[in-house]
């Protein structure tokens, strides 16, 4: 199982619980620990590629200057400022839970931070990977580097392993061990631009759970996606519609043919008391009104949204998701556009698999034919060679889609 899994295990328990303590969690922290070591691999690819080179005054620019409307180096992206505030926010919530001797709030800090990383930062910023964007690297190690620092305490064989990867290797002045290095800052905290991407994956979230409901593949693009309930992610909406492959995002009032509303009765039976029955035959009639931020208002009484469970029934040609008094109706109607552009996400796909089933390297350019059935996708040559590293499209393929290193 190895000493870091153990450790996590114990380390990751609420001290008022029985340890649980055995291969099936253990399983659980590998995979976590997977997330983590193929986030550095990643990144190592790319720095080697581009010649990228660290520097400890990195980590202190970003500890100086991770407030609002700083900028630690030149470049950067409202997405790096995102993970440079994310970071912080780490550093802080691991430094107050080992303080109060509670490292069960440490790796709940981490684990919701891995998950930031690999699963936002990396995945939305993979484009600028590609062509070398130096304020993207440096902002991935930072995250990576300090993410290490914090975790050391809990898994310090990996943490050692992954500090002389990350920063001996490339740093000369650097301490020779994680432990030898001084505890990380957090320095100034952008809890607005925090609060504003978690919005943004909330909405994101809902977002696929409709697809899912529509079995529409996330490879299939649509037209447009409206929400309603949520503040503060106007900036963030062709981030939205990139994650979720829509052409628009909207906010604006949902119009569902019907609303059903149930009592979520292990919240709000306490507190209602023996008015609940009431409340809820009131909520079965229908006989409520719909308020603001999700809330609802039922025989004089006001639900808060976590107090019910709201089901939303969709109006024909829309897939509609909802949580925590946040909306999205998803526009699933297809035309012949939508379905040719699927057709060319599948292509990209296959051939990136292809690449890396053939061993390919990161930057190393083809000629891609596509089948002659294909012959009306060659309008989007340009996209699909810009995605699969292609010199040259063309559709005279016998029957399948076929490259040749360039």
């Amino acid at each position: 199982m190895g000493a870091d899994v153990m450790r996590w295990q114990y380390c990751a328990q609420p001290p008022n619980q029985n340890l649980l303590f055995g291969f099936g969690p253990g399983k659980e922290i590998q995979r976590k620990l997977l997330t983590l070591w193929n986030s550095v691999s990643f990144f190592a690819s790319y720095a080697n590629t581009s010649g990228f080179t660290p520097s400890l005054a990195d980590l202190e620019a970003a500890v100086r200057h991770a407030g609002p409307g700083s900028e630690p180096w030149p470049g950067l992206q409202v997405l790096d400022h995102w993970l440079l505030a994310r970071t912080a926010r780490l550093v802080a919530d691991a430094t107050s839970g080992y303080e109060r001797y509670l490292t069960v709030n440490v790796l709940r800090a981490f684990d919701s931070y891995l998950d930031d990383l690999s699963n936002w930062y990396i995945r939305r910023s993979r484009r600028r990977f590609w062509t070398s964007d130096q304020a993207a690297l440096r902002t991935l190690w930072t995250g990576l580097v300090q993410a290490v620092r914090v975790i050391a305490p809990v898994m310090p064989f990996l943490a050692e392993h992954l500090w002389q990867a990350l920063v001996v290797a490339a740093c000369p002045e650097a301490p020779e061990s994680v432990f030898l290095a001084s505890w990380p800052q957090a320095g100034e905290i952008d809890d607005c631009v925090v609060a504003g991407v978690a919005a943004v994956r909330q909405v994101v979230d809902l977002g696929r759970r409709a697809r899912a409901q529509s079995k529409l593949k996330l490879r299939q693009p649509l037209r447009a996606l409206v929400v309603e309930g949520v503040d503060g992610i106007e900036a963030y909406l062709p981030e939205i519609a990139d994650e979720l492959r829509v052409k628009e995002v909207r906010l604006e009032r949902i119009e569902a043919t019907g609303l059903r509303v149930r009592p979520n009765f292990p919240v709000v039976a306490p507190r209602l008391g023996a008015r609940m029955p009431d409340v809820k035959r009131a909520l079965d009639a229908g006989e409520f009104r719909e308020l603001d931020g999700g809330r609802f208002e039922v025989l004089s009484l006001v639900l808060e949204p976590g107090e019910v469970l709201v089901e939303r029934l969709e109006k024909a040609g829309w897939a509609v998701a909802s949580d925590e008094g946040v909306t999205v109706a998803l526009d699933t109607t297809l035309d012949d556009e939508l379905r040719r552009e699927g057709r060319v996400y599948e292509i990209i796909h296959l051939v990136n698999t292809m690449r890396k089933e053939t061993g390919l390297g990161l930057t190393d350019r083809i000629t891609l034919s596509l089948p002659a059935a294909d012959a009306d996708l060659l309008g989007y040559a340009d996209w699909i060679a810009a995605e699969v590293l292609a010199t040259s499209v063309d559709a005279t393929a016998a029957g399948k889609v076929a490259f040749e290193r360039a």
